[in-house]
């Protein structure tokens, strides 16, 4: 091997090692922190779809049926006792549950398929405090 070669190996080998020490040298420990969502029982409700297999429509009805009426005991609970004001608060509930339910039917779908996947778990309504 060429000595220019084996020169410029050696300078590169060196500045490597020379970086590797320099970042890790610095390099503390990173704490990694795990925040869960606060469940308020003021706020909110669970509507639990464990009982449910999602990839069949009439089980998705179920849990429609399971969202509006304990969104709809929610807004009761949260002061909404016009009949306007309570529908509107528990149209506005269940979309806001849309994309957890579409989310739980895809999961039932691969999990029909033969895919894994998690357990069922429930789909927490929350509504914002007046």
């Amino acid at each position: 091997m060429d000595s220019r070669k084996l020169a410029c190996m050696a300078a590169a080998g060196f500045i490597g090692v020379g970086l590797t020490a320099a970042v890790t040298a610095d390099a503390k420990p990173r704490e990694i922190v795990v925040e869960g969502k606060r469940f308020d029982p003021e706020t909110q409700r669970r509507v639990s779809y464990a009982d449910l297999n999602l990839a069949f429509r009439p089980q998705q009805k179920v849990l429609l049926r399971r969202i509006s009426s304990t969104s709809h005991r929610l807004c009761g609970d949260l002061g909404f006792y016009k009949p306007s004001e309570r529908w509107g608060c528990t149209r506005g509930a269940v979309r806001g549950t849309d994309d957890q339910v579409a989310a739980a039917i895809d999961r039932a779908k691969l999990k029909m398929a033969g895919k894994p996947v998690g357990p069922a778990i429930a789909i927490p309504i929350v509504i914002g405090s007046r």
